[in-house]
């Protein structure tokens, strides 16, 4: 049964632009009924500004964006974003910039832009947190590590990404803090991890996930947190992920997965096919998502979704489509409760539609 979504929960939109990412955040309504938005990437500005007129119309919000984050500066992640900046209606009040310089034109734009518009520029680095409500949105990356080594040591562009961890709390973080260690048990370390959070990966490769895993170590509980707390959450653990670079062989490796545990895993894309000689014999083989980055999050026990329907429209033993009430392209809509578990759905709508925003969402079975 479908469940209306809540003014206290939020909402991830992630749009089927084809090739590319695209992702708005729905923040939960404030104390004034009204929502905001942040928006990750934009590869179509068109689709975007569509949407997000007729997600305003059914929830009402606040048409300045609180931020725009770009990921990196790959034109299949900003080609749209310099629109939502030079428009007075939808211009940020801070634009996150992971800082690696690059020297394409439409970037080139986005940094005139900022320039000229004196929009608050916020160069990104991991650790940093902002606080939305009860939700809390932390930077996994880039490391201090990589980000001072930008074109310098190999730090390529996708390793330079922006992988934010979205958190929605059942209580303000602010105050769950000013509590801790009052006792002798801890909040933070008692609190379920992963059940409300979303990481949205950017194009983040294996140097990019190397430093996160080692910045944000997974440590095991102990009976006791006398005298001191003796376990951290697992900051890698969560309900939803989007699936790094579009799912590629170099996304993200097993381990990792494994510290997620994704219930939903999200590849936003466009299935390429490529051919190549193994031994004197030629292999067909998709790019994206790569069955490498398949075969990980299956063993991890994730329901993988693309936004172009292409794993879900291969045909497997039997003959049959591998998920046929999704094997459609699509953008996929997921709803985090605070403290709860999420739900989602998949729209109906190719990368040139606009779809109707969902006002009710129950999870495909």
């Amino acid at each position: 049964m479908a469940s209306p979504i809540q003014p206290q929960e939020l909402v991830i939109h992630i749009l089927n632009v084809g090739f590319g990412d695209n992702i708005l955040i729905e923040f939960p309504a404030d104390r004034e009924s009204q929502r905001s938005y942040g928006l990750v990437d934009c590869c179509d500005s068109v689709k975007t500004e569509r949407y997000l007129k007729k997600l305003m119309e059914i929830r009402p919000g606040r048409s300045q964006l609180a931020f725009v984050c770009a990921t990196h500066p790959h034109y299949d992640h900003i080609r749209g974003i310099n629109h939502f900046l030079t428009t007075d209606k939808y211009r940020p009040a801070e634009f996150w910039d992971s800082g690696f310089r690059h020297n394409s034109e439409t970037y080139h734009q986005i940094l005139q832009t900022l320039l000229d518009g004196r929009i608050k520029v916020v160069r990104v680095s991991s650790g940093m947190e902002w606080y939305f409500g009860k939700v809390q949105v932390t930077a996994l990356a880039p490391s201090i590590w990589l980000r001072n080594r930008y074109a310098t040591y190999g730090v390529d562009m996708n390793n330079a990404s922006i992988v934010l961890r979205l958190e929605h709390r059942r209580e303000d973080m602010l105050l769950i803090r000013s509590r801790e260690f009052t006792g002798n048990v801890s909040l933070e370390a008692e609190r379920e991890a992963g059940q409300s959070v979303i990481i949205l990966a950017g194009d983040a490769e294996f140097d990019s996930w190397a430093q996160i895993a080692y910045e944000f170590p997974r440590l095991e509980r102990t009976t006791e947190h006398e005298p001191l707390v003796k376990r951290m959450v697992n900051y890698l653990a969560c309900s939803v992920v989007k699936v790094a670079h579009h799912g590629s062989m170099h996304s993200s490796p097993l381990d990792v997965y494994e510290k997620m545990a994704p219930e939903l895993a999200i590849v936003s894309t466009e299935q390429e096919m490529s051919a190549k000689m193994i031994n004197g014999k030629e292999w067909e083989r998709g790019l994206f998502p790569h069955q490498s980055a398949i075969l990980a999050l299956r063993e991890c026990g994730a329901r993988i979704v693309t936004t172009d329907g292409s794993y879900e429209s291969e045909i497997v033993e039997g003959g049959q489509a591998r998920d046929p009430d999704l094997a459609h392209p699509g953008g996929i809509v997921a709803v985090l409760p605070p403290g709860g578990k999420p739900r989602w759905m998949k729209l109906d709508d190719r990368k040139g539609d606009v779809p109707d925003p969902p006002t009710e969402v129950e999870s495909p079975s």
